[in-house]
């Protein structure tokens, strides 16, 4: 689908401002790659470990220990990166900064879809220098493999038609689902979307519109299961477990309890001696059994905790700058460290993001083409973190189309209201005060 920017009409100086960005925007995530340090932990720190595992031992453990703890998709694509140019951090960050010039493109072409050309390198422009763009492309996290292959799913059905290429597209779906999971809602959104965009996807089939319809979500389905099916079989053979990862349990209760605050909280695991069963497959069913069970009984709290979520979702960028501070254990909570961060880094990278959002939800608002599919894959987001639990960094999957929302508002919509129904402004309204009150609530206690 690459290839497909070799049809799309840009002259001389389109394609030298495409390439100034994406070379501009590379220089700066290889110079951080080797000038801007981590220390490994948490999540990145299990993923290395998974992938030096599949390297040097062919297995998937953690600690010797086999696991699915975490999904596989991601520290597969680690230890491809290791595999070829040896087990260090920085070369995953090299790797993932090349990555980028190819969701850099996608994001572009998928652009298309909305804008004439000069919007389309507003929109990439940016995309390519928004500050978590860049800080998340040099961490040990699947923000920036997961980027690219949404967006890559997304661009395929906003086209013209559905053809064989969807059985590769399920393909690519069920390894997105493998690098993260809080895909699982989202991907129903595209099959669904065969039958609602049935007359555009299908305009020679009259008299066979369904029955095109089912016959490419079959093929949709069995792209993603020839993926993910190896993967559910060797956690059954080797955990007794067809669960893709035994980490959902843990952050379903830690959202469902009676000490839940929304996110995980400091010390979580000292809070309940679930955590010490060593079989981890039981012990994601025991979790998801305490979890459900006060949700149950507790729906009016569920739904509290729910909106709880929703809030962290948004909140500030902190969680890409607390990547790079000094591991110190459990010595300070986050927000304490968070606090420590020089204050104008902090503006630094959280303005733009204000920004984009603020303006990016009235544009967003404004886009007509396959409404469903944009809709739908943005609200089944925020339902999976409305379950489970959310941390800010988890936004990141909905900051391209927030872009592309805020260049619609901004650039072409040119900030006029007029366009926007009594309804849509009401709804614009009270999504940016939520916004407004996340922040200023974040900020007032971390500074108070």
């Amino acid at each position: 689908m690459l290839t497909d920017i070799n049809n799309i009409s840009l002259d001389r100086k389109d394609k030298r401002n495409i390439a100034l960005i994406l070379a501009a925007a590379l220089i700066i995530k290889l110079i951080l790659a080797f000038t801007l340090s981590a220390d490994l932990r948490s999540d990145s720190l299990d993923y290395h470990k998974l992938a030096i595992s599949m390297v040097k031992a062919g297995e998937y453990s953690l600690d010797g220990k086999p696991t699915a703890s975490s999904t596989i998709g991601y520290p597969l694509f680690i230890a491809g990166v290791y595999a070829l140019a040896g087990a260090d951090q920085l070369s995953v960050r090299i790797a993932q900064s090349i990555l980028e010039i190819f969701t850099g493109i996608m994001f572009f072409i998928f652009c298309l879809k909305y804008f004439d050309i000069k919007k389309s390198i507003i929109a990439l422009a940016v995309f390519s220098f928004f500050p978590s763009n860049i800080l998340y492309s040099q961490t040990l996290l699947s923000e920036a493999l997961f980027g690219l292959l949404a967006l890559v799913i997304l661009y395929y059905f906003y086209g013209g038609k559905i053809d064989g290429k969807i059985f590769f597209i399920g393909m690519i779906t069920g390894y997105a689902f493998l690098v993260r999971t809080s895909f699982m809602f989202s991907i129903l959104v595209f099959p669904l979307a065969l039958f609602v965009y049935n007359r555009n996807y299908f305009e020679g089939y009259k008299s066979k519109r369904i029955k095109r319809a089912v016959q490419y979500t079959v093929y949709f389905f069995a792209g993603a299961a020839i993926v993910v099916l190896p993967w559910l079989i060797r956690n059954k053979i080797v955990l007794n477990t067809f669960s893709t990862g035994t980490h959902g349990g843990s952050t379903f209760w830690s959202g469902s309890n009676p000490d839940a605050t929304g996110t995980w909280y400091h010390k979580i695991e000292d809070t309940n001696p679930i955590f010490n069963i060593q079989d981890e497959a039981e012990r994601d069913k025991a979790f998801y059994k305490a979890g459900m069970d006060y949700a149950i009984k507790n729906p009016h709290k569920f739904a509290v905790l729910g909106v709880k979520k929703l809030v962290y979702f948004f909140s500030s960028e902190r969680m890409a700058l607390l990547y790079f501070t000094p591991g110190e254990g459990r010595a300070r909570t986050s927000t304490e460290v968070y606090k420590s961060i020089n204050p104008f880094i902090i503006a630094l990278v959280n303005i733009p993001y204000f920004a984009v959002m603020i303006l990016g939800t009235w544009g967003l608002m404004l886009m007509k083409k396959r409404r469903f599919i944009l809709y739908g894959y943005i609200f089944t987001c925020l339902f999976t973190f409305f379950i489970f639990v959310a941390l800010a960094r988890y936004h990141y999957v909905l900051i391209p189309l927030f872009v592309m929302g805020a260049v619609k508002f901004a650039f072409e919509n040119r900030f006029r209201f007029s366009h926007f129904s009594m309804k849509q402004k009401i709804f614009g309204i009270l999504v940016n005060l939520f916004f407004l009150v996340i922040w200023f609530a974040e900020f007032y206690l971390i500074y108070k």
